[in-house]
């Protein structure tokens, strides 16, 4: 018998080209489903490639392990490989997985697809985006210093996010901050009624709210950072390019992979300097207070 083909599905992530191929058309069409918005028709070769296959997977806790450029995954629902040099993964993912296309993303093909973009010039950083204008605000802060619940306030003010968490940060050939699109995380008690769940985030439990397309901002040609802290007061102070950069220099586990990228992409963000905003206890609050201060000082 002869082996069956395999195709493709053409997607766009953070402006690059991404090919997901398989020989199994019913788990392409579960691929097709968990990144729908991202389709795309053009032709020619993908700067990504990631191969996938239906198989029984070993059972155990998940792994991730990063050597190098190279990256492993090891979990009850799939088991895989991405290597950078080549912009190449491979994964095996569970049957169980094609009747839950959010799954398969979060729990297997994310993994690999987030890996090999933050290799192909796309640096990812610590932070919240919001959109004020034209400009992506960049929330900074170690976890826990309320990027998620601030982007969640903005979100339900009407404002366009990009992310509760990570940033992609291009710097050639212009400047480009890019979003990924996936629902916000945030405690429970902080939580709207719209939630889907919860799940555990950096070994602690938060609720899922939701990001809709229509709130979504995949990309900002500026940006200002501004840093976190808490406190008791809402207050905005302006910092010089160096203290900006020695916030955003701060690499947590997950993302002090690139130090060298980190670097480059936090000097360039922190350019113009930035602000340190301080907390209270109203994250409403404090985007309106953010709104209302940026704006008189643009």
């Amino acid at each position: 018998m002869s082996e069956r083909l395999s195709e493709n599905l053409r997607f766009n992530f953070l402006g690059l080209s991404v090919d997901f191929t398989s020989s199994e058309a019913v788990l392409l069409e579960t691929v097709g489903r968990a990144y729908a918005d991202w389709r795309d028709e053009t032709r020619g070769a993908a700067r990504i490639e990631i191969q996938l296959t239906l198989g029984e997977v070993e059972a155990g806790a998940e792994d991730i392990q990063v050597k190098g450029s190279r990256l492993t995954l090891r979990g009850d629902d799939g088991a895989g490989e991405a290597e950078a040099a080549t912009g190449k993964a491979w994964a095996v993912v569970a049957p169980r997985l094609l009747e839950d296309p959010a799954a398969l993303a979060a729990r297997v093909t994310d993994t690999l697809l987030l890996f090999l973009l933050s290799r192909s010039e796309r640096t990812p950083l610590h932070a919240a985006g919001i959109m004020l204008g034209d400009t992506a605000v960049a929330l900074a802060g170690p976890s826990g210093s309320g990027k998620s619940t601030l982007a969640l306030a903005a979100m339900q003010r009407g404002l366009p996010i990009l992310s509760d968490d990570t940033l992609y940060i291009q710097l050639r050939p212009s400047l480009k901050v890019w979003g990924f699109r996936r629902p916000l995380h945030v405690f429970p008690k902080d939580a709207p009624r719209f939630t889907q769940g919860t799940r555990l985030r950096g070994g602690k439990l938060k609720a899922v709210a939701p990001l809709p397309l229509e709130a979504f901002a995949p990309v900002a040609e500026r940006a200002v950072v501004v840093l976190l802290e808490r406190g008791e007061i809402l207050a905005l102070t302006r910092l010089d390019a160096e203290a900006t950069a020695a916030g955003l220099s701060r690499l947590e586990p997950g993302f002090d992979l690139m130090p060298q990228e980190s670097a480059l992409a936090a000097r360039v963000l922190a350019a113009g300097g930035g602000w340190r905003l301080t907390l209270s206890r109203d994250p409403g609050a404090a985007i309106d207070f953010l709104r209302e201060r940026l704006a008189a000082e643009a």
